[in-house]
């Protein structure tokens, strides 16, 4: 079957037929122009541009006054256009400071272009074929009034001149002179303008004698080229490029990476691109040499010496060269969804004949561009039924095409460059087949063609996927069809919908009925009813079997199991390393029954993933896209609890691209969401307990993701350190910066976990301390100026460019900051996150200044005390009442009551005093509430003491004493 190329192919194959260099302009809108090679070399010499938006709109109607400049540009250049004035009105609708005045005005005097009867030009106005082409003919040369490009007969003139050079040459569909020009048909025009010959007149006189003119004219010769400056054409005649655009060059004689002869561009030593002649015949499925003699409309046979052949590029052995001649119907050269083009050089009576090959992979990744590199994609290439594709692994393409990742492509692939050349999106066809034909011609007996829901698609050469005679009537199958309605690739429908983890199945032995409980992949979890029993027999799946499922009217599921050979089922793993944004992902090799049997998968921006709370184990998250999800690592775990269940699947045949996991880790096991920016609580923001039909909660302001808000905290919501260890399950406990939250289904944040401590600042670590300077000129600050908590004094720390910073008032009130901002202070209490020696998040709570100028508590006395958590004591520094020293005063009869107060919490420890003793004896004797020496580390306690004794003069007193400590 012989095809021409239509509009839609040549759309399709645009970048295989065009090898573009960097002289060649590259607009937004490049896939829209047809004429590529005409579009190219017009705006590589300046005659034609885009708009400043960087598109070419190829579409766009040309007006009458934009084409007189193109004139201009074409006749003068466009340094020497762009200068030309109109020293009066051309035309009495185009004023001297008209946009295109100049280029009008020269136009009309060189004769080139005339306007309308009644004096006017109409610029604005669209332009007819019929009225470039005049333009044109002018540029070259041919004089309007005696060549007939006047009068009542004008365009039948111009039209048979115009076509006869070949100023509409290739244009697609038919010449029509009436329909207005668009801005890539008079690129076309003009370009072929460039390629053709002028012309001049040896006599052009009038002589008048009495009441007879004669007038002596020639007929229009071609112009000699006597400076032989032969740049365009060898033909010792004077194309129009050559007198005016002497920089221009073209190889007629080059060929494309695939070897079809083609035409390339240069101005100066800068090339344009390389561009593949029209063929004189194209198939697209296999061509008989008959067919090809006829077709070509030879009249004798063109011997095997003179025809070259070349399969994606280069020659090869298994096509060879043959006698193009009559009759003869056993020879074929292509073959289904292979773009055989043959050219004719009908001067030498030479024969080449290209055959470019579809070939099919999937995305892998999409790559954004860069300020080093154009954007591209990644495609895995998918293995032939019958041959082999030309690349064996990944390879790139640049494209600023979009594509999903996983979706399936077309690519070509030119064995001379080693490089794709193209890649388009396939065509996807889902139905039940209905007959399958086999092909007796075929050596390896494949299927010749299937029927889907009563259409009947032909194989292509390369089809991939399911080998085509296994396919099965009457089962669900997706086909995906090249640029010529070919079958590319096949697949069975195995998955029946999305995806979903079995965790447990039931019988109706189990007093529940045929039941399955899934965990779906938006995380979700349900109990649901099954068509068939699931838990044992001929249907049974396993727990923590990846299956896809449909429901039907009644909500009754019907499951299926993926493909074994393409999944991977690990319990315990210990080799778990996942990492955000790390396209690899390291588990442990599943090799029983036939499993996928990898140690190292891949995911991508397409992947799914679905993750347990190490705490809450009814809560699940999912993720699409490596660089959304968490970084989990188990590697060399020796405890259950830091290891993780992994399911995955893999979609793909002969593939290690996830397509969805599902990860149970243990309840020690790091998750940590590397796409989300810490949770800050404000514990001074804390409301009361709050009891509604959500929870038992408290309200905190909280920054969540970069973003200031409101959160509710759940009463007993676990706090976990940084190994997974609950610390508390209070939430009046919680202050500060928490790594990952986990929330129940109502929103209420029922998990914290803890960072790593501070301690090198390579990962992510969380430092704690008080007291912050700043070194302004060098964009640092140092932390833990007051030296408390277990952080090192002074830490000098670089603060990121793009850190978030946030200031927090006495009262919890949170907003965002600057580092200018920043000030000295030696008591604000500091929160930082830090990575790769930076910090990250930065957030400064306001701690008034103590006021020393009377007692904390109003009391007869007062008195100094320090406190030490992790010894649980207090110290006596000193005491006064009503100025009088007390350290050595004794008693025998007193009470001390310890309070210490933990986000909101107070603990009380009282200790009675019945024998002479020292007042300062006994506040150093005095210890802190048992409570306090499990709240962990980090937190503000406030201890007052107030001691009430009887004094040797039998007078009561009361002196009390305050401190801030950090546990």
């Amino acid at each position: 079957m012989k095809k021409f190329l239509s509009l839609v192919l040549a759309l399709v194959m645009t970048m295989s037929l065009v090898t573009v260099s960097a002289g060649a302009k590259d607009f937004t809108d490049s896939t829209k122009i047809q004429y590529t090679e005409a579009v190219d070399v017009m705006s590589a010499v300046k005659v034609i541009d885009g708009y400043t938006d960087g598109s070419f709109n190829p579409s766009a109607t040309l007006t009458r006054g934009a084409a007189a400049k193109i004139i201009c540009n074409l006749i003068l250049g466009p340094t020497t256009a762009s200068a030309l004035v109109a020293d009066a009105a051309p035309y009495k609708d185009v004023p001297t400071n008209h946009t295109f005045a100049g280029y009008i005005a020269y136009c009309q005097k060189t004769g080139i272009i005339s306007g309308y009867a009644d004096g006017t030009f109409k610029p604005a106005n669209s332009l007819t074929g019929y009225a470039f082409m005049k333009m044109l003919l002018g540029a070259l040369g041919y004089k309007a009034d005696q060549e007939g490009y006047t009068g009542a007969n004008w365009s039948i003139q111009v039209a048979k001149r115009a076509l006869n050079i070949g100023l509409a040459d290739d244009l697609v569909g038919d010449f029509n002179g009436v329909k207005a020009v668009n801005r890539e048909e008079a690129c076309l025009y003009a370009f072929n303008t460039l390629k053709a010959t002028m012309v001049e007149y040896d006599k052009n006189s009038t002589v008048t004698v009495g009441n007879i003119t004669i007038k002596e004219q020639s007929d229009a010769k071609e112009m000699a080229n006597t400076a032989k400056t032969e740049t365009i054409k060898d033909d010792n005649k004077m194309q129009f490029a050559e007198k005016y655009f002497t920089d221009l060059k073209l190889n007629s004689n080059a060929h494309d990476d695939f070897a079809r002869p083609a035409n390339q561009w240069k101005v100066k030593a800068e090339e344009i691109g390389t561009y593949s002649l029209t063929p004189d015949a194209t198939y697209t499925a296999k061509a008989k040499v008959s067919e090809i003699y006829k077709d070509l409309g030879l009249g004798s046979t063109v011997k095997k010496a003179d025809v070259t052949v070349y399969v994606d590029g280069v020659e090869d052995a298994s096509q060879p060269a043959c006698d193009i001649k009559k009759g003869d119907d056993k020879t074929k050269f292509g073959g289904n969804g292979v773009l055989t083009e043959v050219f004719y050089d009908d001067d030498a009576d030479t024969i080449t004949i290209t055959e470019v090959n579809t070939y099919v992979g999937t995305i892998a990744k999409s790559v954004k561009a860069t300020s080093t590199k154009d954007a591209y994609v990644v495609v895995t290439p998918e293995k032939p039924i019958s041959g082999k594709a030309p690349i064996s692994a990944n390879e790139e393409f640049e494209t600023e095409a979009k594509f999903e990742d996983d979706a399936y492509v077309l690519y070509t692939y030119s064995k001379d460059a080693q490089e794709i050349k193209s890649v388009a999106l396939a065509t996807k066809v889902e139905g039940t087949v209905t007959r399958a034909e086999n092909d007796t011609d075929n050596d390896k007996n494949d299927a010749k063609a299937l029927t889907i829901d009563g259409t009947k698609y032909k194989d292509s050469k390369y089809v991939a996927g399911e080998k085509l005679s296994s396919v099965s009537v009457k089962e669900d199958y997706t086909v995906y069809l090249d640029a010529y309605g070919y079958m590319i690739y096949v697949e069975e429908n195995e998955e029946i919908g999305n995806y979903a983890l079995v965790l447990d199945t039931a019988n109706k032995g189990d007093f529940v009925g045929k039941k399955a409980e899934l965990l779906f992949t938006d995380g979700t979890t349900k109990v649901v009813t099954t068509e068939k029993d699931y838990s044992t027999g001929t249907n049974e799946i396993k727990d923590n079997r990846i299956v896809t499922y449909k429901v039907d009217a009644d909500g009754v599921y019907t499951l299926r199991e993926v493909d074994t050979k393409k999944a991977s089922y690990t319990d315990l793993d210990a080799a778990l390393d996942m990492k955000n944004d790390r396209a690899s992902i390291t588990i442990t090799a599943d090799n029983t029954n036939g499993k996928l049997n990898k140690s190292t998968v891949t995911a991508n921006s397409a992947t799914v993933f679905v993750v347990r709370d190490t705490v809450d184990t009814d809560d699940y998250t999912a993720y699409t896209g490596i660089k959304n999800a968490p970084t989990i690592k188990t590697t060399g775990a020796t405890d259950d609890a830091k290891k993780a269940g992994v399911y995955l699947y893999c979609k793909s045949d002969n593939s290690k691209m996830v397509t969805v996991m599902f990860i149970i880790p243990g309840a020690k096991v790091d998750v940590s969401d590397e796409s989300s920016d810490a949770l800050y609580l404000s514990n001074e923001s804390i409301s009361n307990l709050i009891h509604d039909s959500d929870d038992d909660y408290y309200e905190f302001n909280a920054i969540v993701n970069g973003e200031i808000k409101t959160v509710k905290v759940a009463d007993d919501a676990k706090i976990l350190d940084k190994d997974g260890n609950i610390t508390s399950t209070k939430a009046v406990k919680a202050d500060g910066l928490y790594k990952s939250y986990a929330t129940n289904k109502y929103g209420v944040i029922t998990t914290l976990r803890e960072f790593t401590p501070y301690s090198d600042g390579i990962t992510k670590q969380y430092f704690v301390g008080e007291g912050i300077d700043k070194v302004s000129k060098e964009y640092t600050v140092i932390l833990n100026t007051a030296g408390k908590y277990s952080m090192p004094k002074n830490e000098t720390i670089t603060v990121d460019d793009k850190a978030d910073i946030y200031y927090v008032d006495k009262d919890g009130n949170i907003s965002t900051s600057s580092y200018k901002s920043i000030a000295v202070d030696d008591n604000d209490q500091v929160y930082a996150i830090v990575k790769d020696y930076l910090v990250k998040t930065l957030v400064i709570f306001e701690v008034k200044d103590p006021d020393t100028s009377k007692p904390v508590v109003k009391t007869d006395g007062t008195m100094s005390i320090t406190a030490d958590v992790s010894a649980m004591e207090i110290a006596y520094v000193s005491g006064k009442i009503d100025g009088t020293v007390i350290d050595g005063w004794k008693t025998a009869k007193a009470t001390a009551v310890v309070k210490a107060t933990v986000n909101g919490d107070t603990y009380t420890e009282t200790t009675k005093v019945t024998t002479d003793t020292k007042i300062k004896d006994i506040v150093d004797a005095l210890k802190l509430p048992a409570e306090i020496s499990s709240i962990g580390t980090g937190y503000k306690v406030n201890v007052t003491v107030n001691l009430t004794f009887e004094g040797l003069d039998g007078t009561t007193y009361t002196v009390a004493g305050s401190t801030v400590v950090y546990s």
